[in-house]
């Protein structure tokens, strides 16, 4: 029963929010702001994105050989627009990993490696977030006088980092793993120990690390000024360096698992985040919908991409069919 229950609540979570923040909306000039959108800046943005997840594939496979296997970057890449597709409809931004796991799994028959290789490929997207969210502080200080933004970067910094610390610090482990498991997550504590031990095994292959790290800078900056890009179409008046304070808030607080996709939880932090540097909540809501809906209409491909995939199973395996 309560497994039925708890995603019947992340979607009226993600329904609520998002009626709350369209509420706020005077839509004649929501219509009027969506209408400096152009169908050739649409196909950039659209090719933009393409590109980014082409560079996360290509991330992907750099991680996934350190483990001694190999899969095709058209895999690869078909596997990331599926999980995509899939992140619309699970709770949080994690749902499409499962969906890429089993995938690729049928290419390299290890699906430990490949669970390894997905969580180390996020890994080093986190890691690397974390420390320009760090490295950002001081321009959370100078570009916002709001200091509940700023108490809340820093939560997302030391949450970030703390997290980071954590995974590669056995000491840090010991020390926290008795407060797991007097909070009952005991085996937390025991799935961080084996990522412990995976990521110092990653570690030692110095090349794919490296390579990793900084294909996760790229794809990190990309990100923002793919955010900045679609701002400046709409004629908002906001900074890289602003975005560069908003993004990390907004991606943390999306992974958790308490709406459909994030939905509904991304647009009512922007209406926030927004309205502390003088930003309406009709600009927020439209930067939060347009990149949200470019991202769905990139992920279509994803939609199709997994039906073509059920297909070939269901012809390969006749006995799903009875």
């Amino acid at each position: 029963m309560t497994s039925k229950l708890i995603p019947l609540l992340k979607i009226g979570v993600s329904i609520g929010l998002l009626l709350f923040a369209l509420m706020q909306l005077d839509l004649q000039e929501t219509w009027r702001q969506f209408h400096q959108l152009s169908a050739v800046f649409v196909i950039i943005a659209l090719l933009y994105y393409t590109f980014l997840q082409l560079l996360s594939s290509w991330r992907w496979q750099i991680v996934l050989h350190s483990t001694e296997n190999l899969a095709s970057i058209n895999v690869l890449f078909s596997s990331y627009l599926v999980g995509m597709f899939l992140n619309n409809f699970l709770p949080g931004s994690l749902g499409g990993d499962v969906y890429r796991v089993y995938r690729v799994t049928q290419e390299t028959k290890d699906w430990q490696a490949t669970f390894v290789s997905v969580f180390l490929e996020r890994f080093s997207g986190l890691a690397v977030l974390s420390v320009l969210a760090a490295l950002s502080l001081p321009l959370a200080f100078e570009l916002l006088g709001s200091w509940d933004v700023i108490i809340l970067f820093v939560a997302v910094v030391v949450a970030l980092v703390g997290g980071v610390m954590v995974l590669i610090s056995p000491k840090l482990l010991n020390w926290a793993e008795p407060w797991l498991v007097r909070l009952r997550l005991g085996k937390l504590a025991e799935s961080l120990a084996r990522t412990q031990t995976l990521l110092l095994q990653f570690a030692q292959d110095r090349q794919a690390l490296a390579y990793s790290l900084l294909l996760s800078l790229i794809l990190d900056l990309g990100i923002i000024h793919y955010h900045y890009l679609v701002a400046q179409q709409l004629q908002l008046s906001i900074s890289f360096w602003q975005l560069l304070v908003f993004i990390p808030i907004v991606s943390v607080v999306t992974l958790l698992p308490i709406s459909v996709g994030g939905l509904g939880v991304r647009e009512g932090l922007w209406i926030y985040l927004f309205a502390r540097i003088g930003l309406t909540s009709e600009q927020a809501v439209l930067l939060s919908l347009i990149i949200t809906g470019l991202g769905w209409l990139l992920s279509l491909v994803g939609g199709i991409l997994f039906l073509l995939d059920e297909s070939r199973q269901q012809f390969n395996n006749p006995n799903l069919l009875r």
